[in-house]
């Protein structure tokens, strides 16, 4: 790497690694593999339960005054100005801004400035639009939520606009047809409803199908978010079918979301891996433009009590499910790596694509069309 880098990721990577933060993390890995990066990693504050309540205590009082609210952690230690052409922040929701007050030299120092917020929805703004004002300074801000783009850009002042998720298509995406063998009926992470877990386990019970899902609550830490997430994409790619319902569906959601949907990771997930997703989708154009295919999920009931008898019902008709695999892990290496989103990042920011960046981007449209020859079945 040169002395002068390309890019510096601010991270929190040093600091946790929690599950829902894993695909933030994937997304740092390949942007580090195919642009010239360098990292900036607070590090942890030490310190119990005393030190949180101060750090919360401090926070609350210099609101009234104007101060930035501040996260709960050092500096880094190589925290001096460092002059790269962009200075890029992923945030999982806008709490997270909080560690810009101890970054603010690094990313002063850099030609441009964007942030990515994963998770915002509108009834949480009034809350947490402190933290947003911090991106005053910032070049652009991207979300994954498009209700909540136009009131960000008027709480930030800077131009905002709406950016999906994806997946590292080289570990999600299977070699190829029929490989690896899918023994696997039906898996399943977060959120689930008794109605269609229930049925799906007596299955399992006598011995119908195998079913996997969570079985443990919290702590929701990963010991390494890259194998954590060579762990689910492997079971994934030997999964038949997965079960993925939108986020309101789940009680007691809308009160965080004001009933806004968005295209959650485990859609990513599921699909980038060639399972048959079975659930419900979000009526919305941002589904549509991502995922414009049939079956891009087989839509259930909440809860779906017939769920057994709807896979026994699918399995008959390989051809379509073949289809549908096809037509799901050809879109993603076209579409949803993690790749592609950095390739529109650096459209934001002028900065021209690294050779490593359209490398990768061949070799995935390399793997799409060797996918694009018809399977017999």
């Amino acid at each position: 790497m040169s002395s002068c880098p390309r890019v510096v990721i601010a991270s929190r990577r040093g600091i946790e690694q929690k599950v829902w933060q894993a695909s933030q993390l994937e997304f740092e890995d390949v942007v580090a593999e195919v642009d010239d990066v360098a990292w900036c990693l607070p590090r942890p504050l030490p310190g119990g339960p005393p030190v949180r309540l101060a750090h919360g205590l401090l926070n609350r009082a210099g609101r009234p005054l104007g101060r930035d609210r501040r996260a709960r952690m050092l500096p880094p230690v190589a925290g001096g100005d460092v002059a790269a052409e962009l200075f890029f922040a992923v945030f999982a929701d806008a709490n997270e801004i909080g560690m810009l007050p101890l970054v603010g030299r690094t990313a002063r120092a850099a030609g441009a400035r964007i942030a990515w917020i994963v998770e915002l929805w509108t009834p949480q703004l009034a809350q947490v639009s402190d933290y947003l004002r911090q991106l005053r300074d910032f070049d652009h801000v991207i979300v994954s939520n498009r209700a909540v783009v136009d009131a960000v850009q008027q709480i930030t002042g800077v131009p905002c606009s709406y950016m999906p998720l994806a997946i590292d298509a080289d570990r999600y995406v299977p070699p190829g047809h029929g490989a690896p063998a899918r023994t696997v009926d039906v898996a399943s992470w977060g959120r689930r409803f008794a109605g269609t877990h229930d049925p799906l386990v007596r299955a399992m019970t006598d011995q119908q199908l195998f079913y996997h899902f969570d079985t443990v609550h919290g702590p929701w830490s990963v010991t390494d978010h890259a194998e954590h997430r060579l762990v689910q994409a492997r079971l994934l790619q030997r999964t038949r079918y997965s079960v993925v319902y939108r986020i309101n569906d789940e009680p007691g959601r809308i009160d965080r979301t004001g009933g806004e949907e968005s295209l959650t990771n485990r859609y990513f997930e599921a699909l980038a891996a060639g399972t048959i997703m079975l659930g419900t989708a979000p009526d919305s154009s941002e589904w549509d433009d991502a995922f414009p295919w049939p079956d891009a999920v087989v839509t259930i009931p909440v809860p779906a009590p017939d769920i057994v008898s709807t896979i026994r019902e699918l399995d008959q008709d390989p051809a379509r499910l073949e289809h549908a695999r096809t037509a799901a892990v050809t879109t993603f290496l076209r579409r949803h790596d993690w790749a592609h989103r950095w390739r529109d990042v650096l459209a934001l920011a002028g900065l021209a694509e690294p050779r490593a960046l359209s490398e990768r981007l061949h070799r995935l449209e390399a793997r799409a069309l060797a996918w694009d020859v018809p399977v017999r079945l």
